[in-house]
């Protein structure tokens, strides 16, 4: 079942793939970014996904500390995962085959 499309950000609610994700394996990779687009840090969190909410977000447990993670619930930008290694950096964990991944970009506001 399709939600419909949020005042917010416009985006239509796919509850069946949400569905899918479901103890699906997901790597999420976060670039952090001043301003005017200098990086800050990256950050690879990966592990199986055990909820999926259109408010609350995309929950996974991680894989390195089994701590519950939460990421935005931006059905859209998840992508089927190729089979092979990922490795955001080099000081990243090589993770193999994942079922999905997922980048995001968060930049930090213009301070006055």
């Amino acid at each position: 079942m399709t939600e419909p499309a949020d005042d917010e950000g416009g985006l239509a609610w796919d509850q069946d793939f949400a569905d899918q994700l479901i103890g699906a394996t997901l790597l999420v990779g976060i670039t952090y970014l001043q301003h005017d687009g200098t990086l800050v840090r990256r950050e690879q969190v990966f592990g199986p996904v055990t909820a999926v909410d259109a408010e609350i977000g995309i929950t996974l447990l991680r894989s390195d500390t089994g701590e519950p993670y939460v990421v935005a619930p931006v059905l859209e930008a998840i992508e089927p995962a190729s089979p092979g290694h990922y490795q955001l950096t080099e000081a990243d964990a090589l993770i193999e085959d994942p079922d999905y991944t997922v980048t995001f970009s968060v930049t930090a506001p213009l301070r006055h």
